[in-house]
């Protein structure tokens, strides 16, 4: 009896490890800042993106063996006092890219930005600073602080 009752807390202790290293995974981390550019360097916008001049972009991206999902937001013209055009993207092993979701997010705050750097917030604006898009449903939908979006394709 004593043999099972290990083996089953094992097993619990292996689940609950598990289960937090994928809760842990659907969290997008920082990639990169391009202020003040004219062309994107991951190549997600291009033309119409760029009408008005120089623009900054924000990339965040989630890496599995599957390939890599990447949101990119630029800060354009078309941004308001607090959204902006945003698009998640697959990149398959191959290099292959698709939009997934293409719309107008809430604003992020850059990590690195240092004109908000040490500003106080509260609890939920320093969590959505940190994490402002995160997979939900099994990766059906991206989640930018109250925002949800569908994720083409995901209807599973």
């Amino acid at each position: 009896m004593r043999i099972l009752r290990s083996a089953v807390a094992r097993s619990l202790v292996s689940l609950l490890i598990a289960s937090s290293a994928a809760a842990a995974e659907t969290n997008f981390a920082f990639k990169a800042s391009h202020r003040d550019v004219t062309a994107d360097p991951d190549g997600i916008w291009a033309g119409d993106a760029f009408a008005g001049g120089k623009v900054s972009i924000f990339a965040y991206e989630l890496r599995s063996t599957s390939g890599t999902l990447l949101v990119s937001q630029i800060w354009n013209e078309e941004c308001s006092s607090s959204v902006c055009p945003t698009r998640l993207v697959r990149i398959e092993p191959g290099g292959r890219r698709s939009v997934l979701v293409d719309d107008m997010m809430h604003q992020i705050v850059p990590p690195n930005d240092p004109r908000f750097a040490g500003r106080p917030g509260t609890a939920q604006q320093v969590e959505f600073e940190r994490h402002p898009f995160r997979l939900s449903d099994g990766g059906k939908k991206l989640l930018n602080g109250d925002f949800s979006f569908e994720i083409e394709g995901s209807g599973r």
